[in-house]
Order: structure tokens, then sequence, then C-alpha cells
């Protein structure tokens, strides 16, 4: 009879180790299964987000950039203006002056309005106060008004990531332009629609040679 009674427990526990194991197997697949879940998030890429900026930062007239802010005067800057690296060009030459602009973020489909007033151009482009701002055109699109810059000079220095350029003007000298040519005032102004957020920025340099 206590055999019986011995061969009944032995029975149950040798049933009841693999209820256990199953048990202990299924909560280490919950665990698995919940650092897998984990893990993949944590690998998951999310977009970075880029901080959408505009800034007009200078001119490029003709061979000398010029920062926004900056009255040229001194014989050195007028020289490399009509020269370029130092040494004459000689006529025919282009007369040509650009607006830089630094920017980041700015889809090329944003709108932008532009104001521009250099020496020789009509004085109702500037409205009446010197406080106030430049008129502005009519929207286009941001890749319609500016372009990378990739111009070896007139441009600003170092790396020209970022950099953006517009056309305000250029024209053939026959004679080669004196740096006296470009005596006066330059204003440029963007203003950028990106996602419901104007962004607007004006520079002004100074020539006089």
């Amino acid at each position: 009879m206590r055999r019986g009674i011995l061969a009944t427990v032995a029975l149950a526990a040798a049933l009841a180790v693999p209820a256990t194991l199953l048990s202990s197997a299924a909560a280490a697949g919950v665990r698995d299964g919940a650092r897998a879940h984990v893990a993949k998030h944590h690998k998951k890429k999310h977009k970075k987000h880029v901080a959408v900026s505009m800034k007009v930062i200078g001119f490029g007239i003709n061979h000398l950039y010029v920062p926004d802010g900056t009255t040229v005067s001194n014989a050195a800057d007028c020289s490399t203006m009509v020269q370029g690296n130092g040494y004459p060009i000689g006529p025919p030459q282009d007369i040509y002056v650009e607006a830089y602009i630094k920017a980041t973020g700015v889809p090329g489909t944003s709108e932008v309005q532009i104001g521009e007033d250099y020496p020789g151009e009509d004085d109702t482009v500037r409205i009446a106060s010197a406080a106030d701002q430049l008129t502005l055109s009519s929207p286009i699109p941001w890749s319609q008004a500016f372009g990378a810059s990739t111009v070896g000079f007139g441009t600003p220095p170092g790396s020209q990531k970022d950099i953006f350029r517009g056309a305000l003007f250029s024209d053939d000298d026959a004679d080669g332009p004196a740096a006296s040519d470009f005596d006066g005032e330059y204003s440029f102004e963007a203003s950028v629609d990106v996602d419901g957020k104007t962004l607007d920025s004006t520079a002004t340099v100074t020539i006089s040679c």
C-alpha cells in the first residue's frame, strides 16, 4: 500500500515539473518579447528636425564680397573689387552685383518676396522713410529667386554650404569699370513664408571709392 502511495506521489511530482518549466518558459517568452519590442522602438530612426533660418548676409560687387553693414572706402578693397586677385582684367569686363543669403530648411517651393535698391535705380523703389523696408515684389518660388552659390569670386569666404545668391543686375562695360562706378548704397531684403512662419532679413552696404 505504501508503495502505491509513493508511486502516486512520484508520478504527481513528475507531472508537476513540466508544468512548472512550461510556466517559466512562458514567462521568459513574454520577457523576451517585451525586450524585442523595446529594442525595435529604440532602433527606429526618427526624422531629424532641421531648423529653418534665413539671413541676407551681404553682396558680391564684382570681385569683392561686402558683408552686411560694411562701408568700402579703402584703396585695397576698391582695387580688389575691379581687378580681382590683384591682377587687372582689362576691358571689356562684366559689371555684376549679387545678394548673398544664408538659409537652412527653406523648401524650394516656399514663396519669397524680394526688394532691392542700388545706385542709379529709380528712387521710387525705396519707400520715402529710410527706416521703412524696401518695396517687396510679388511672391515667387524660392528656387526661382535664388540659386546655390557656385561662383568662385565675389562670394562669402569659407564653405558655400547653405549659401544662396540672387542677381541684382549685370552689365557690360567696354572700357572696364572703375571702382568709383560702384559708389553708393546697396540694400536687399528677402521675406519668405515657411510653414506659416515669415522670415525677413535686410542687408545694406555702402561703396565709397
